[in-house]
This record gives C-alpha cells, sequence and structure tokens, in this order.
C-alpha cells in the first residue's frame, strides 16, 4: 500500500503537527547539513521530532551532504548520530546528495566512497539507511555498485518517476500544500512498508531482542568476552579483536569469537574493524601514506593501528612502520 508524506526543515517554520497528522502518513525531517558542528543542526528539527514522536506520526531524518572526501562523510554521519540518539525513527536515516559544488566535483568513485563510509557508520549503531537524490544524480553521478545496497530516495517532478532502478520512496513535488504549515512542502510516495521492516529489524532504536546486530565473519573490536553465551562475569581477553564465527540468537551474549576465544555481546563490542587501503601510494612514509588517503596520523592512532595489527609496543620505528605500510599497501591494515 502507497503511502503519502512530506519532508521538511527550517524552511517551512513553526508547523502545526496536530493539524498536519490528519493529511500525512509519515514525515521525513531535517536534521542539519554538513559536518558535526551544532551551528549546523537544523534548528527545527529537535521541535518537529519531538513532535512527531509525541503525536505518534511514524517520521526518517535526512542530513544533507557537503562532503568532498571520506573524512568529512564520517563527520557527517557523527553529525546524525549525535542528534537522532534519542528518538525512534520508523522511516530511514537518508543520506541527502544533491550538493553540485562540493559532493557534485568529486568523481563517481569518490562519491561511492562517501555514501558507504556514512552509511556504514550509521550500521555500526544499528540505523536503517537510504541515499537521496535526484533522478538525474542517480542516472549520472551515483553510479557505484554501493548505491545498490541502499533503499534509495529519488526526487523527480514529474507525473512519472521513470527510473529503471529499484527504489522505495518518491519525491514528486517540491510545491505541495498541507494544512498546518504555512509555507510550500515536498510531497512524497513511500513504496516500502519502511515502519515494519525498522521495528521488526530492531534498527533505529527499535529493540527487538531476537534481532543481532553483527553477523558471521565480522571483525570486531570488544574490551571484554565472556566464558559463554549465558556468562553474567566479564573477563579481560588476551586479544581485544576477532571474527565472528557463530551466533546463538537471544542469548546474552550471542556472539562466539574465533573457536574458542570467549563470547562478546553488542555492549562491549566496540566497532566492526574495517580495511585501510592504499595502493597507489609510492613513498616509503607510513605517516605520509596515511594522509594520502585523509587518515589521521598522529601517535596515538598510529599506536592503535599497530596494536590492531599485532604490535603491541609501538614506538614508531622504521621496522615498525614498514610492517604496518606493507598491511596498508595491501589493503590489509586492520583500523
Amino acid at each position: 500500500m502507497v503511502k503519502h508524506g512530506i519532508d521538511v526543515s527550517k524552511f517551512q517554520g513553526v508547523i502545526d503537527w496536530q493539524e498536519v497528522k490528519k493529511h500525512i502518513d509519515f514525515a521525513i525531517i531535517r536534521c542539519g547539513y554538513g559536518s558535526d558542528d551544532e551551528n549546523q543542526d537544523d534548528p527545527f528539527f529537535k521541535r518537529n521530532a519531538d513532535e512527531c514522536t509525541r503525536l505518534k506520526i511514524p517520521f526518517g531524518v535526512y542530513l544533507y551532504s557537503y562532503a568532498t572526501n571520506e573524512k568529512e562523510a564520517l563527520s557527517e554521519a557523527n553529525h546524525v548520530l549525535r542528534l537522532v540518539k534519542d528518538y525512534q525513527m520508523a522511516y530511514p536515516v537518508y543520506y541527502d546528495l544533491e550538493d553540485n559544488n562540493t559532493t557534485g566535483r568529486q568523481s563517481n568513485e569518490m562519491i561511492g566512497n562517501i555514501a558507504q563510509t556514512f552509511a556504514q557508520r550509521l550500521e555500526q549503531e544499528g540505523y536503517y539507511v537510504g541515499m537521496y537524490a535526484s533522478l538525474f544524480w542517480f542516472r549520472t553521478k551515483l553510479t557505484s555498485s554501493i548505491f545498490n545496497e541502499y533503499t534509495k530516495w529519488v526526487a523527480r517532478y514529474n507525473d512519472e518517476l521513470d527510473y529503471d532502478g529499484s527504489y522505495g520512496m518518491w519525491q514528486y513535488s517540491a510545491t505541495g500544500t498541507v494544512l498546518g504549515i504555512d509555507t510550500m512542502v515536498d510531497l512524497n510516495y513511500a513504496y516500502e512498508d519502511f515502519p515494519a521492516i525498522i521495528e521488526e529489524g530492531g534498527y533505529n532504536n527499535f529493540s527487538n531482542p531476537n534481532i543481532t546486530r553483527y553477523k558471521i565473519g565480522d571483525e570486531v573490536e570488544f574490551h571484554h568476552v565472556f566464558l559463554t553465551s549465558e556468562s553474567t562475569q566479564p573477563l579481560m581477553p588476551y586479544r581485544h579483536f576477532g571474527t565472528i564465527t557463530r551466533i546463538v540468537q537471544g542469548a546474552r551474549n550471542p556472539y562466539l569469537i574465533g573457536k574458542d576465544a570467549g563470547w562478546v555481546n553488542d555492549q562491549v563490542i566496540e566497532q566492526r574493524i574495517r580495511y585501510l587501503s592504499a595502493p597507489d601510494y609510492t613513498g616509503t612514509s607510513f605517516t605520509d601514506a596515511l594522509r594520502s588517503i585523509q587518515e589521521d596520523t598522529s601517535f596515538s592512532n598510529r599506536s592503535k593501528l599497530a596494536k590492531l595489527n599485532g604490535i603491541e609496543n609501538y614506538q614508531g620505528t622504521q621496522r615498525q612502520n614498514d610492517q604496518l605500510l606493507e598491511l596498508l599497501k595491501q589493503g590489509r591494515l586492520r583500523a
């Protein structure tokens, strides 16, 4: 069943949500724009999210992106996380990719990397992510296979969308009118049952005890382990990272690490381990190689990388840096 909704930002001003509720099925609210700076929060986000929560209007959020690289995309993801942590959202967290002067000037490959960085950071925290763009952008800029992994919200102001790919929402007008809003407002159709998908899946701060956040094969970093899947006594591990090899749904500690390295749960897992790669770097400096891919070059971060890659007592020696540089060039440097 197609549902009808709106998307709003500060440009709609103070909304009478009590009245709006009579005319819509859902809302998508802008939480902010750009990197994680409080000055770039949408000033009406909290009021809009609080009102939708109070009135039980299903809603999602979007963030307008200016990212030009992965580091900026990560900051934009953290921007969203800071704002939405206290809300249950029955619609996705959308990444708004449309700025021609920043993101739009990057290569299609880089735009894909930007989107993946943003999405993976949010997925680590259990959020359901979607991508928003115009039909033109989806056809010409968002060509990476990465975009096939996420639900799409496509904008085209026409009688027909005429998009060959899969999509979950269509923004079909920017000049709509809805009682309770004094300005024109964007109108949307939703074709997927997002509340069922998100609530049953335990995403977006909804909880489902039978759903696990991680999967077999994920490499994760953790600060404690447990002796069994039902233990309550945390133990200090001899290693703080490992691969999930088994999952027991509904268990207190559902994830087995390795063959017998202990059990962990969502609370003791700090993050999924990602891999850094710099295959095109031809120099001999580990620090310069990190800088070439916009990674933190501080000694504390290099020490963390070293520990994740089996070097316990990192001193920044040439030998240690050469080991790390070789892994980085091979795309096997845990991060």
